[in-house]
């Protein structure tokens, strides 16, 4: 038994997900070669989630069923969500499974948004595909953006030699990479975005060491994402070169549209941003919208002010540059800042160091007993935190890291005001030394046990 669990941790997660009644447990069974899972056109068959040894010809991997992802208001789906989420969050792979044979609805986009945001390998899996009527929805599949669209009848034996040569390379990489993590605890996965020609290459070559992308003056040299790793001190830094991010009204070819899609994507995917800016143009609306995506992943921000070498009155620009920003990021103060020239290797220390020291914040993890003596002390101490009413505090914990996100309980029914969020969040950020780091709370009413449900 001992040995079996071993082999199976060291073993691909593949989990199997969407809406119900789209044919996950009928794959799931097809791909054991048994009926593991029940299956039939009831809605919402499966609940809690299988998992079972699966092989595929000269590949083994555990495969999951989980429940189908709906919108329908019960206790116990908010139960079969919770269990979705862990599985997700478990996999390194996942069959995202759509019904091709008719139209597309909210449940499978919503779906599609939450793993979307795993940051996993994706495989989207068109079920049904047999039926006439898949030719007048297939074309709806475009909007998931996926590199990878599988046609398959999930009844059918016939589809598992396809679903087969699709993982068998993503299968094989994933256990020899497993063996490599271990070692590799520390690995900060990094992306450097920015608009074109701000000097994100030569960035790149800098931190690499070597000029391993082209740089030129023209605009949108680069197109492809380029990825090395680099060690330094005890880390591991994938460090990844990305396309400039144009405004949607100045992109008109299809290669630079995949070109900003996939750069988004390298955002999402990412421990730390480094969003690139060049100094003789300020900070614009496009550096701001770039930025503002980044924090809304919950990614770990550096600022990197490029090109300061062309900067003739240096002190009145920065003073500039630090008055916008502070003006802009309100929500997150202290966002980490260098001014550099990424020509000049002297630089490429201090922006290593400025990772892993925003990575470090990122990943920070406060005791449950500090926090909630910040929190009475807060409670008592704050006279124009500006929240209404009798509002008071129970009690907090911190539920994530990655970014640090906090519950914080409360007496009231009622929703809490914006501004008292924003007043916390802040609060935290100077107690806790959080400075740059995007900070989530999440305000929740508090269960008195005391009193008694209605019948």
């Amino acid at each position: 038994m001992e040995i079996l669990q071993k082999l199976s941790k060291q073993l691909t997660n593949i989990v199997i997900v969407g809406k119900p009644n789209v044919g996950k447990s009928t794959l799931f069974n097809t791909m054991l070669g048994k009926k593991e899972a029940i299956t039939g056109e009831d809605f919402g068959l499966t609940r809690d989630y299988q998992e079972v040894l699966c092989s595929l010809n000269d590949i083994s991997f555990n495969l999951i069923d989980t429940a189908g992802y709906h919108k329908r208001k019960k206790i116990l789906i908010s139960k079969v969500h919770n269990h979705i989420k862990k599985q997700i969050e478990k996999a390194q792979i996942i069959l995202f499974l759509v019904d091709c044979s008719k139209n597309l609805t909210s449940e499978d986009t919503d779906c599609w948004n939450i793993i979307r945001r795993s940051g996993k390998k994706i495989i989207l899996l068109a079920n049904k595909s047999e039926l006439k009527t898949s030719k007048d929805y297939l074309h709806q599949l475009d909007i998931f953006g996926v590199e990878e669209c599988i046609k398959i009848t999930a009844l059918s034996k016939n589809s598992l030699q396809v679903i087969y040569s699709v993982l068998k390379n993503k299968v094989n990489q994933i256990s020899k990479s497993k063996h490599e993590i271990e070692n590799k605890k520390n690995l900060i996965r990094i992306s450097i975005v920015g608009k074109p020609n701000v000097g994100k290459s030569t960035l790149y070559n800098l931190l690499y060491g070597q000029e391993r992308v082209l740089t030129a003056p023209i605009s949108g040299t680069t197109r492809d994402s380029i990825t090395e790793e680099i060690s330094y001190k005890n880390f591991f830094l994938e460090i990844i070169d990305t396309a400039g991010m144009s405004r949607k009204s100045k992109i008109n070819l299809e290669v630079d549209k995949a070109s900003t899609y996939y750069s988004r994507k390298e955002i999402r995917y990412s421990n730390c941003v480094i969003l690139v800016i060049d100094a003789e143009e300020y900070l614009s609306n496009q550096d701001l919208i770039i930025a503002n995506y980044i924090l809304k992943e919950g990614r770990a921000i550096l600022l990197i002010i490029n090109k300061w070498d062309l900067i003739i009155d240096k002190e009145k620009k920065e003073k500039e540059i630090l008055r916008k920003i502070n003006d802009t990021f309100f929500d997150v103060k202290g966002i980490n800042i260098l001014f550099i020239s990424s020509k000049d290797n002297k630089y490429k220390k201090k922006v290593l160091e400025k990772i892993i020291d925003v990575y470090i914040q990122w990943n920070k993890k406060i005791n449950t007993s500090d926090l909630n003596k910040w929190l009475q002390n807060i409670s008592k101490n704050s006279g124009n935190q500006k929240y209404a009413g009798s509002l008071k505090f129970k009690y907090m914990s911190q539920t994530k890291i990655r970014p640090p996100t906090f519950s914080i309980y409360h007496n009231k029914n009622s929703k809490v005001p914006k501004v008292t969020n924003r007043y916390l969040v802040n609060q935290i950020r100077d107690s806790f030394n959080l400075d740059g780091v995007p900070i989530r709370i999440n305000l929740k009413t508090a269960v008195n046990p005391y009193l008694k449900k209605k019948k």
